[in-house]
């Protein structure tokens, strides 16, 4: 399996997660709307033009070009396959930090946050630069830090399924059960735990980075988790893009704005 063919099969991997998550949010509403909206419309021809790009690019077919520097004596795939899931969740909840917390950073991923309402395709909202990061981010790491090239090829896809599941799961307009224990959202990334970090006024409430796992909000002290989710989300007007495909990567101010 090429880096070419990983690229493809993460790419269903997300089709296939997009669909669960609105298929639970037609279901059970946190806000009831149509399943799909302009926003939802914009989200998802921003991510596929963005997904064509990194298969055009090949930059997953770093994966089979090097071989990394350091060696993991790992025989059991499937251990490795959670090792790997584990490393790539930790070193994405610290980038997901810089991008808020590094000026720079945060210029390009305020585009992510340019949305006033959430599902499952919020995820796709992203700047070029924001997702040739998490692009690059997985290549980085087992293509040039990690030594996986004797790894069966199946072992990096499983490990990146945990996080495009996340990704769906967390933004989805899915109404979390009220009568569930609270610690329960802290288990695996969920719609209650991240609509907190897409609260309207992030200055005061900036936290929840984790991707799949929330424990790396716990132990680093970057949870801001509250029982309900917030009232308000997205960007105040000062800070906010355009709300079309061309709009959100020129980094254009809404024309009320402007």
């Amino acid at each position: 399996m090429g880096g070419y063919d990983r690229g493809v099969v993460t790419m269903v991997a997300q089709v296939l997660a997009l669909a669960l998550g609105l298929g639970l949010a037609a279901l059970w509403p946190r806000d009831p709307r149509p399943i799909l909206t302009r926003d939802s419309l914009i989200n998802v021809v921003t991510g596929g033009l963005l997904y064509a790009l990194k298969l055009g690019i090949g930059v997953t077919g770093i994966f089979v070009l090097g071989v990394g520097r350091f060696s993991i004596p790992i025989p059991n795939p499937w251990v490795q396959a959670l090792l790997a899931f584990v490393v790539i969740d930790f070193a994405r909840y610290w980038l997901h930090r810089a991008h808020h917390r590094v000026r720079p950073l945060w210029f390009f991923h305020r585009v992510h946050h340019s949305l006033r309402s959430l599902d499952s395709t919020a995820g796709f909202r992203m700047h070029v630069v924001d997702f040739l990061q998490l692009a690059v981010l997985p290549v980085l790491i087992f293509g040039v830090l990690l030594d996986t090239s004797r790894w069966e090829p199946w072992v990096i896809p499983l490990a990146m399924v945990p996080g495009i599941l996340a990704d769906a799961l967390e933004h989805a307009n899915l109404r979390w059960p009220a009568g569930l224990d609270p610690r329960w959202r802290y288990v695996y990334n969920n719609p209650l735990f991240h609509s907190w970090h897409h609260v309207r006024d992030a200055e005061l409430c900036d936290g929840n980075y984790a991707n799949a796992l929330p424990v790396w909000d716990l132990l680093f002290g970057t949870d801001v988790s509250q029982a309900a989710p917030p009232a308000l989300y997205g960007l105040i007007d000062a800070k906010d893009v355009a709300n079309d495909v061309v709009g959100l990567q020129l980094l254009r101010q809404p024309a009320a704005t402007a």
